[in-house]
C-alpha cells in the first residue's frame, strides 16, 4: 500500500481579515476582490492567492503590508478593551508572584514569567491568543488568589485531632 503524500494547506486568514475592511467590501463580491488585489499586486501574473504566496512571496508580502495600511488604519483596529483585560492579568499575576517572594532580575523577566503562567491557566500557547473572556476568567482568579492570606494563623492551623 502506498503512502499518502500530504500537503499542508496555507491560511491565508491575515488576508481575508484584511481584505474585510476594504472600502465597499461587500461578502458576496468577495472573490473578485481577492482576484482583482492579486492581480493587481502580482502584475497580471496570477489570480491565485495560493499560486501568488508560493510563486511570488514578496509580492505577497508587499499585499499584505499594503492592506494593513498606515499607522493611523492600524490603531482603528486596536482593541483596547482586550489590551486593557491583558494588562490586568499580568498585574493580578504579578501581584500573586511578589505575594510568593519570587525575586527576579528583572521586571521584564516578571513580566514574562506572569505571561507564561497566563497563558498555562488559559491552556494557550501565546499570550496574545488569548480571548478576552478567558483573560477576564484569569483575572478573576488570581484576584481570589490575592485576597487569601498565604501566611496563615498558628491558632488556626494547630492540628485539634488526628481523625
Amino acid at each position: 500500500m502506498a503512502t499518502k503524500k500530504t500537503t499542508q494547506r496555507i491560511s491565508h486568514s491575515l488576508f481575508w481579515t484584511l481584505i474585510r475592511n476594504v472600502p465597499g467590501y461587500k461578502e458576496q463580491y468577495k472573490d473578485v476582490i481577492k482576484e482583482g488585489l492579486v492581480s493587481q499586486y502580482s502584475d497580471g501574473l496570477t489570480c491565485s492567492l495560493t499560486e501568488m504566496y508560493r510563486k511570488y512571496p514578496e509580492r505577497y508580502s508587499m499585499m499584505i503590508e499594503a492592506m494593513k495600511g498606515d499607522s493611523h488604519q492600524r490603531l482603528a483596529r486596536y482593541d483596547e478593551e482586550r489590551d486593557k483585560a491583558a494588562k490586568r492579568v499580568i498585574a493580578a499575576i504579578c501581584a500573586w508572584i511578589d505575594k510568593l517572594g519570587y525575586k527576579f532580575d528583572t521586571p521584564a523577566d516578571k513580566i514574562r514569567y506572569a505571561m507564561a503562567i497566563a497563558c498555562r491557566a488559559a491552556n494557550c500557547g501565546n499570550f496574545n491568543k488569548i480571548p478576552e473572556s478567558r483573560l477576564t476568567a484569569i483575572y478573576s482568579l488570581y484576584c481570589k488568589k490575592n485576597s487569601i492570606d498565604i501566611n496563615g494563623d498558628p491558632a488556626l492551623d494547630y492540628i485539634i485531632s488526628k481523625n
